[in-house]
């Protein structure tokens, strides 16, 4: 693979939407795959709807050498594509780093729900966090949606979340869903429509119910980009991501001022893991599994973790590396707008199954944005 991969390029398509991200790929992983191995990344900053288009097109368009090497994919997307016979493998657990992941863990065996079987590689752990400006919302943040609720009656206008289908706007909705229902396991298995119409009209009043205290009183709801910069400039008192320390990395990079912090919910919070996947027709298969293996290596994984580099959680247990990688990440230093490991551990939920979110998103649209 090795051999065959070198001095190749490896074009990856993944969301585009973090600058910070853009650049710790360019040079945690392009930059250090092209030294180790020659092998040249091609970063293309082309999200899930449109890798997903892609691949489909050229699959009915009979295209052998497609566009695309590498994906990063969510577990909507990568049932897509699996249950369409899409994927490039099973490939995942025959590369050297694989040894490092328990593959017995159904939070890597299973991606919202869908078994992985060798077609996608994890490389990094997302958690979902509420961020908060301090200065509009004192030192104690609405930890409940009790809590929360009541907050946006009394401060009209400072609150909102993305438009769904995007991925943030859809997981704050899938968190109502689990408040409604008092936790997350009616939606853990396969769907089912009786559960969901059990569930979905009080999600539907709740979120029409906030609506007219929302930001531009509920008639417009912001693309989630913009968000960064309607929190910086208090146009907005929180934002939401599922990026621990996007908040921490904003405020060092000038981006949010020192006042912002973040929080998770008392009744917890969603977490998942990152994957990428190979599509059926890669022009360069080896070289997209050579960075699937590097991005496993102990070398990626120390950056990803250390808060003021990526300040990633990462898919892998640290006990599976050296002494040396354990040492170092007991001794980072954690951004005081971060939350520490422990506190994340103890809040994380697991996401539903994929065919829920499909049918929340949908149900959203129809009666809530369009109401």
């Amino acid at each position: 693979v090795l051999a065959a991969a070198e001095g190749t390029t490896v074009t990856w398509w993944m969301w585009g939407g973090d600058d910070q991200i853009n650049t710790n790929v360019d040079r945690d992983i392009g930059e250090r795959v092209q030294a180790l191995y020659g092998v040249t990344l091609n970063r293309v900053p082309n999200g899930a709807e449109l890798f997903v288009d892609q691949v489909l097109n050229e699959a009915a368009a009979g295209v052998e050498a497609g566009a695309i090497d590498l994906m990063w994919i969510n577990g909507e997307n990568f049932r897509t594509l699996a249950e369409a016979d899409l994927l490039y493998g099973p490939w995942s657990e025959s590369i050297p780093n694989a040894r490092f992941v328990d593959w017995e863990d159904p939070a890597l065996a299973f991606d919202f729900g869908y078994p992985v079987n060798g077609y996608e590689s994890p490389w990094g752990h997302a958690q979902f966090v509420m961020e908060y400006n301090t200065a509009l919302v004192g030192d104690e943040p609405p930890t409940t949606f009790e809590d929360l609720t009541t907050w946006i009656e009394e401060n009209p206008g400072l609150f909102t979340y993305p438009a769904l289908p995007d991925f943030t706007g859809s997981v704050f909705v899938r968190h109502v869903f689990y408040w409604i229902a008092g936790g997350p396991e009616p939606f853990l298995g396969e769907f089912d429509q009786e559960v969901f119409d059990q569930y979905a009209p009080a999600v539907w009043d709740y979120l029409n119910e906030i609506e007219p205290n929302l930001w531009r009183a509920g008639e417009t709801y912001p693309e989630e980009p913009i968000m960064d910069s309607m929190l910086a400039n208090q146009e907005i008192a929180f934002n939401m991501g599922y990026g621990p320390a996007n908040a921490a990395n904003s405020i060092v990079q000038g981006i949010y001022p020192e006042t912002i912090r973040t929080f998770v919910f008392d009744t917890g919070t969603i977490s998942n893991n990152n994957f990428v996947a190979i599509p059926f027709n890669a022009q360069n298969p080896a070289g997209a599994m050579v960075i699937a293996n590097y991005i496993l290596s102990e070398e990626l994984q120390l950056r990803m973790v250390d808060p003021e580099l990526w300040g990633w959680q990462s898919p892998i247990s640290p006990t599976v590396y050296s002494e040396e990688f354990q040492e170092a990440v007991a001794n980072m230093d954690l951004h005081p707008a971060m939350l520490p490991p422990e506190v994340l551990n103890a809040a994380a939920l697991p996401e539903p199954n994929g065919d829920w979110v499909t049918a929340i998103e949908a149900g959203w649209i129809e009666n809530v944005l369009e109401r």
